[in-house]
């Protein structure tokens, strides 16, 4: 008798297109491996796919919500409220510019910032909300917005892992938010290598955006018609390193026809699960807001007993994870500063199992039967 080999389902996988190589070889010998005119047309297609032509693309993902936080008006000493169950990413921006990180309390039905927690953290230091979108499931934006809107306070999203989710039929990146953050890190829906994006709400912050990720250099004046630079185009503000440089877009290029298909067989996946798991014993799935479309980039449910769970999954060769652990923990965030019950909730319970577009029919199945056996 054949011993049939097991095959191990992992969280993570990174997707390359074929044409990646190929593209690769034609830059990497072309003499423009800085910049180049791959950077604009994945700026293009990732604008049209967002249905925000106010995108630009950037070096990597904290360096990104630096900036957007800095255009937000943070500065040393002031405060931002974010949510301390996200990636270290996403909060370790607020202390590079030495201001305050405020703790908001999550909903634990959903792994999201609590809107009804919001108003109660405002002070005359606070300078933006940063919202971070917990495994690609939607938080409740037009709460969020409401209350900022009515204390004029920016709204920055972290949408590392919620490319392609939609909110009210707007992909996120088109929802309103002042800024929004995507990551093309290794582990995402796409990736370049390293490499983000921004989208933004306004067109002026766009224009400002664009050329501060490249140290506020004003790239259409900076030089004279000879390719010197032009001592009359000034710098208003100091910038970042923070473009993409036309590798990393070259392989976003290559990605972006894949796109569509690989959100849409994360969402196939997160819809089986919520089928499936439905109603299992000690399980709990996660709150879909009204009108929200998660991008699934992992699938985060809620279980009792969950390391029992996460050993019974591992044992079987299914690589389930915690994935984040709570930020307000570690020393350079400061102090804990008050009791987070929901936050306490979800990171007792809440395990992430593989949900991603290599995840076949037969794999999810045998993930749901491992779970509906018990553990």
């Amino acid at each position: 008798m054949t011993n049939v080999q097991r095959r191990d389902i992992p969280l993570y996988r990174v997707h390359m297109p074929p044409e990646a190589h190929g593209a690769l070889q034609e830059v990497l010998y072309s003499g423009q491996i800085a910049s180049g005119p791959n950077v604009a047309r994945f700026e293009t297609l990732l604008g049209n796919y967002l249905g925000n032509p106010y995108v630009t693309s950037t070096s990597d993902v904290s360096s990104s919500i630096v900036q957007c936080l800095y255009m937000a008006g943070v500065r040393p000493g002031d405060e931002v409220i974010a949510s301390p169950m996200a990636c270290l990413a996403t909060n370790m921006p607020i202390r590079n510019l030495f201001a305050n990180v405020v703790w908001c309390d999550i909903d634990p039905r959903t792994g999201n910032m609590d809107p009804n927690c919001i108003e109660d953290l405002l002070t005359e230091r606070t300078r933006a909300i940063l919202v971070y979108h917990w495994a690609g499931y939607p938080a409740d934006l037009d709460a969020i917005t409401q209350v900022a809107k009515r204390f004029s306070i920016p709204v920055v999203d972290d949408a590392g892992e919620a490319l392609g989710a939609e909110y009210h039929g707007n992909k996120i990146g088109h929802t309103g938010s002042d800024f929004t953050v995507f990551s093309f890190h290794a582990v995402r829906h796409i990736t370049t290598g390293e490499g983000a994006a921004i989208a933004f709400g306004d067109p002026n912050d766009y224009e400002h955006g664009r050329w501060l990720k490249r140290y506020g250099i004003h790239q259409p004046s900076f030089r004279d018609a000879s390719g010197e630079i032009d001592p009359s185009s000034e710098i208003q503000h100091a910038g970042y390193n923070n473009y993409m440089n036309h590798i990393a877009a070259t392989i976003g290029v290559t990605q972006m026809p894949y796109l569509a298909s690989i959100v849409a067989r994360h969402q196939e996946n997160g819809r089986f699960y919520d089928e499936t798991l439905s109603g299992v014993p000690g399980l709990t799935l996660l709150h879909r807001l009204p009108g929200a479309l998660p991008a699934y980039w992992v699938y985060t449910l809620l279980a009792e007993r969950r390391d029992d769970l996460l050993r019974h999954l591992r044992s079987h060769g299914v690589y389930a994870s915690k994935v984040h652990a709570r930020n307000d923990a570690y020393a350079c965030f400061g102090p804990r500063q008050k009791p987070l019950p929901g936050v306490d909730r979800f990171e007792a319970t809440s395990l992430s199992i593989p949900c991603g577009w290599w995840v076949s029919a037969e794999d999810r199945e045998r993930v749901a039967e491992l779970i509906r056996q018990g553990w």
